[in-house]
């Protein structure tokens, strides 16, 4: 077998190859490599949100932070400090200890508080009122320019009481009771007087006289002067209660009455009195 001239016993086919001609399967088993371009901005863009990322971890550590040591008063302030019945409760300016709202409450006895100077009603009789407060509107002063305030309430036993003249209209019937101050002081009344009608043996007829209810004024009574107030009844209208032959006046804060002669009919259970108003014809003046 005749060989080819350019066949080498040992086999070797390097001779065949050109050196300076490229291998054809090159482009197929080793392509050549492309890289992608980065996109205009990118690295600006990575660097903003890294920027982001370390802020929002800075304000997430900051307020943890803030969380825990605020909260630690109240942790602290849930601890008792006197032994379980007192608990320390912060507030804005430091912690306030008081008293554990579930434990039990010694009694606490009532306090004392000193009562208002008034009379006490020693013989009063049932439902016969008598006022001594003070109207929401002016003031009335006495001649001698005293105001109210300065001047004791008047009593019954510094008080002559009498029946004025009246008014009618309409079926209405108006009398005035003229309270008049008999001492040498100042004293003053302010407000509705307890008003009742009496048979002749001194027993109450009906109920006590109820308020007509208007603003008044303390008025100061000067030695010699006088207060009054309207005393109104319907004309013999409905039902009628005897005519009283006395009648019990009661001074604004006063438990002793004054009793003295007149004639008054309660009809229809038509019987009240205005405040008191200075002068001696009734409220409002004539």
């Amino acid at each position: 077998m005749t060989g080819s001239p350019d066949d080498r016993a040992d086999g070797d086919l390097t001779g065949r190859l050109d050196a300076d001609r490229p291998d054809p399967l090159e482009p197929l088993l080793r392509p050549p490599a492309t890289y992608l371009v980065t996109p205009p901005g990118a690295f600006h863009r990575i660097r903003r949100r890294a920027a982001r990322r370390r802020r929002a971890r800075a304000v997430m550590v900051a307020a943890a932070a803030a969380a825990v040591f605020g909260g630690a008063p109240y942790l602290v302030g849930a601890i008792s400090t006197n032994g379980g019945d007192e608990l320390a409760v912060p507030t804005a300016t430091g912690t306030r200890t008081g008293p554990d709202p579930h434990s039990p409450r010694p009694a606490t006895p009532p306090s004392r508080t000193s009562p208002p100077t008034v009379p006490t009603p020693t013989h009063r009789p049932p439902g016969d009122p008598s006022a001594g407060t003070t109207g929401p509107s002016g003031r009335t002063v006495g001649p001698s320019g005293r105001t109210p305030g300065t001047s004791p309430m008047c009593t019954a036993s510094q008080l002559t009481v009498s029946l004025g003249g009246g008014d009618a209209g309409a079926g209405n019937l108006y009398r005035y009771l003229v309270l008049t101050n008999r001492t040498s002081g100042a004293c003053q009344v302010s407000g509705y007087p307890g008003l009742s009608l009496l048979d002749a043996g001194g027993e109450q007829l009906g109920a006590s006289a109820t308020r007509d209810r208007r603003t008044y004024a303390p008025v100061v009574l000067e030695p010699g002067g006088s207060a009054s107030v309207t005393i109104h009844t319907i004309n013999r209208q409905g039902e009628c209660l005897p005519t009283s032959a006395q009648l019990r006046i009661y001074p604004p804060g006063d438990t002793a009455s004054l009793v003295i002669p007149g004639e008054i009919t309660n009809c229809d259970d038509r019987f009240s009195v205005t405040p008191f108003a200075a002068g001696t014809s009734g409220n409002p003046s004539a």
